[in-house]
C-alpha cells in the first residue's frame, strides 16, 4: 500500500491501532477522541503548520480521551450502584406465582399474556380475521385485573383485619 502523505498517515496510524483493539476499554475510547480531534483540525485548517507539533497534539487528545473515560469508569464505580443478582428465594416466589397464574388461566389467555410480555403490539397480536387491536387490549386489560391478586398479593397485617 502506498504512504499517505502527511496528516492522513497519522490517521491511518491512530486507526489500524483503534482495528487492533479487541475490545472497547478506555484506550479505544481514548484513540477515537484522537481521531475526532484530527478531523476537527483538518477540517477547520486546511494544512497543518507544524508537523510535529500536530502529531502532539492528536496524541495528547488520545491520552486525555482515555483519561476521561477512565475517569468516568472510576465515577461509575463508585456512584453507580449495582444492580445484585436477584435472591434465590425471590425467584422462585416468581416461579412459584407463574404457575399460579398458568393454571388459572386458558390455554388462549396465556397465549395472549406470553405475545405482550414478548413485547407485541396489540395490533400484531390481533392477526386472526375479526379481532381488532382494541378487543385485544380489552382482554388483556381486564386478563391483568383478575390476575392482580394473584400475581401481587397483599400482605395481611399480623393479628387482625386490614381496614
Amino acid at each position: 500500500m502506498a504512504e499517505l502523505p502527511f496528516p492522513w498517515s497519522i490517521y491511518a496510524e491512530h486507526q489500524s491501532k483503534a482495528a487492533r483493539s479487541g475490545r472497547i476499554s478506555d484506550k479505544s475510547w481514548g484513540i477515537e477522541n484522537g481521531l475526532t480531534n484530527f478531523l476537527t483540525a483538518v477540517e477547520s485548517s486546511s494544512d497543518p503548520a507544524n508537523p510535529d507539533e500536530f502529531r502532539r497534539n492528536v496524541d495528547r487528545a488520545v491520552a486525555t480521551g482515555s483519561w476521561v473515560e477512565r475517569n468516568r469508569a472510576r465515577l461509575r464505580r463508585k456512584y453507580l450502584r449495582q444492580d445484585q443478582e436477584p435472591h434465590a428465594e425471590r425467584r422462585m416466589l416468581a416461579r412459584a406465582r407463574l404457575a399460579e397464574i398458568r393454571g388459572s388461566v386458558s390455554t388462549a389467555e396465556w397465549e395472549l399474556l406470553i405475545a405482550q410480555a414478548a413485547g407485541l403490539a396489540a395490533h400484531e397480536i390481533a392477526a386472526a380475521p375479526g379481532v381488532t387491536a382494541g378487543s385485544v387490549r380489552t382482554r388483556i386489560a381486564r386478563l391483568r385485573a383478575r390476575l392482580r391478586p394473584v400475581a401481587c398479593p397483599i400482605p395481611r397485617p399480623i393479628g387482625g383485619l386490614a381496614a
